[in-house]
């Protein structure tokens, strides 16, 4: 029962490092965007911010056993 808790708080972290990461990427971007950016860094700065709600959310029930 512990060890899940721990887990769970252990995924929660690594979801606010990844909402951190997402944040601190488009803050960069803004800044210092230019001709040569990808047009991509749209698709990967979504789907960085979707997998820290997926683990957000997975880190949440796995802390209170939701699952």
């Amino acid at each position: 029962m512990l060890t899940l808790k721990l887990i769970g708080i252990a995924v929660i972290l690594l979801a606010c490092w990844q909402f951190y990461a997402v944040r601190k990427s488009f803050l960069n971007l803004k800044n210092n965007a230019n001709q040569g950016t990808s047009v991509f860094i749209g698709f990967a700065l979504w789907s960085g911010l979707f997998f820290g709600i997926i683990l957000l959310v997975v880190g949440l029930g796995i802390l209170f056993s939701w699952f």
